[in-house]
C-alpha cells in the first residue's frame, strides 16, 4: 500500500497503489456480482453497468479484499465479508455528521446514498455497524419530533421513510 494517506480513502488512487492487480469489467449477464476479485488472475472485475458511486464504492470494497488476501471458506469467508463491508462503509462515509445531514433531507435511501456519493448497500452497512455514540447522535439528529424521515433502529438499521 502507498504511504500516502488519501490513496487509503480514494479507491481509484488504492487501485493504483496495487500493482500487480489488473482491473476489468463484466457484463451482468456474465456474472451478477458487482465486483470479483480473482487473486489467482491478479485481477479485479466490476460490473458495466455501475454508476460512478458504485463503481467508487464497490472498488474499494474489492481493493480491500486484495489488501486483506484471499479468505477461506465457509463462515470464515462470511466473516471476513463483512468485515470488510464494515471497512468500507467507515472509510467512504468517516463522517457521521455528513451521513446525518443526508438522512435528514432525503426521502429515500437512495437520495442520501447519491448525496454521500456511495452505493444503497454502502451506506446501509454504515448504519448496520454504527458505534453506540454514533447511533445517538443519529438518533437525535433525525427525531425532530416533526418529521422523523429515517428511524434508526436498537441495532442500527434504518426503518420506513416517512414524510
Amino acid at each position: 500500500m502507498s504511504q500516502n494517506p488519501s490513496a487509503w480513502t480514494h479507491p481509484w488512487r488504492r487501485l493504483r497503489a496495487l500493482s500487480h492487480i489488473t482491473l476489468l469489467w463484466h457484463h451482468r449477464d456474465h456474472d451478477e456480482a458487482y465486483g470479483i476479485t480473482d487473486f489467482a488472475a491478479g485481477t479485479i472485475s466490476l460490473r458495466s453497468d455501475l454508476d460512478q458511486a458504485g463503481r467508487r464504492s464497490t472498488l474499494l470494497h474489492e481493493c480491500l479484499h486484495v489488501e486483506r488476501g484471499p479468505a477461506l471458506a465457509g463462515v470464515l469467508a462470511a466473516r471476513e465479508e463483512l468485515r470488510v463491508r464494515r471497512e468500507a462503509a467507515r472509510i467512504l462515509l468517516p463522517n457521521i455528521r455528513a451521513v446525518g445531514e443526508a438522512l435528514a433531507w432525503a426521502h429515500t435511501l437512495e437520495e442520501a446514498a447519491g448525496e454521500l456519493w456511495v452505493d444503497v448497500d454502502t451506506l446501509r452497512d454504515r448504519l448496520d455497524f454504527l458505534h453506540p455514540a454514533e447511533l445517538h447522535y443519529l438518533r437525535a439528529r433525525l427525531d425532530d419530533g416533526q418529521d422523523a424521515r429515517t428511524v434508526v433502529g436498537d441495532a442500527g438499521d434504518v426503518g420506513a421513510w416517512s414524510a
